[in-house]
């Protein structure tokens, strides 16, 4: 299992086993696992499980942000132009994940904030140093997923 925990956001990973005890044409007792893989991210109530494509948004906001910002520190006054939203409306709850570059006082930082039904629902700032460390944790989850899998009656 996998946790990361960081200023309200949450990244697990979890693995559930099935197994399965066959017997094959030649009468030998066999036994199978079925790994299925459980991988979330959570931005105060913005959940993302097993989305392969809002991870690898978030990750590539964030990987984005690095490589603008370690171009853009040594030219003062460069603004790093990004602004990425995810949204859904699940049965009239509306929610959108914010990811956009800050700069204040010629320090860049990366604002991830949630917004429910209209209103704030959480914000923070984060530094060059606190994204590297979010990333790798997102990245990590993303390592860990697996594909779906079928099972062809008559092949076992």
């Amino acid at each position: 299992m996998i946790e990361f925990n960081f200023k309200g956001i949450s990244v697990s990973a979890t693995v559930e086993m099935e197994r399965y005890d066959y017997r094959d044409n030649g009468g030998h007792y066999k036994t199978r696992f079925n790994r299925n893989t459980l991988v979330k991210a959570n931005f105060w109530g913005f959940v993302i499980d097993n989305d392969l494509y809002e991870l690898a948004t978030v990750k590539s906001s964030l990987n984005y942000f690095m490589q603008a910002y370690w171009k853009r520190t040594s030219k003062a006054g460069s603004k790093i132009e990004l602004v990425t939203v995810l949204k859904r409306n699940n049965c009239g709850n509306s929610q959108a994940l914010y990811l956009v570059a800050r700069q204040k006082d010629g320090i860049h930082s990366l604002e991830i904030s949630l917004v429910e039904k209209g209103a704030p629902a959480g914000k923070i700032y984060l530094n060059g140093q606190e994204v590297i460390t979010l990333d790798i944790a997102i990245g990590k989850a993303i390592n860990l997923l697996t594909p779906d899998y079928n099972i062809v009656e008559g092949n076992i």
